[in-house]
């Protein structure tokens, strides 16, 4: 999956996402909102660990359900896709596990350091090399929302 198809994804997820941090009473800023395709190495690695701490099952058996999910997706003519929420340290270690390179690794450090308004969202979409990152304000009227987008790499 292309970064711009999650980034896009992630973007239609947001509003719910966002929904439940409010309703945990959350502050909306320390999260960014990060869409994975779940067929890569990364997107594998993550939706397997939830899988073995949810069931309690051994990696290679979460693994191997990750796996025939994928399948199964692809038989419907469907992609997986994994989007959550995370903070910045979390962020700066899934994109460390990436394939994403340095320079660009620095560049969303440096994103993430600067201040963001209340009612503004960032989001991420990581598709192998490949990252879209924006800043997006407010989610009632996402369609209409402005949105400062940049792929950084």
């Amino acid at each position: 999956m292309e970064a711009d198809e999650l980034f896009e994804h992630a973007l239609t997820s947001l509003p719910e996402a966002v929904g439940d941090l409010l309703r945990d009473g959350r502050d909306t800023r320390e999260f960014i909102f990060a869409s994975f395709d779940g067929a890569s190495e990364l997107g594998i690695a993550l939706i397997a660990s939830d899988i073995a701490g949810e069931l309690g099952v051994e990696g290679a058996a979460a693994r191997a359900e990750v796996e025939r999910m994928i399948v199964a997706a692809n038989d419907k003519g469907e992609e997986l896709v994994v989007s959550l929420m995370v903070t910045k340290d979390v962020l700066t270690r899934i994109l460390s596990a990436s394939n994403v390179d340095t320079s660009t690794r620095i560049a969303v450090a440096m994103w993430l350091e600067a201040p963001l308004v209340s009612g503004h969202f960032r989001v991420v979409a990581i598709a192998g090399e490949r990252v879209r990152a924006a800043t997006v304000d407010g989610v009632s009227e996402l369609d209409e929302a402005p949105v400062s987008s940049s792929m950084l790499n």
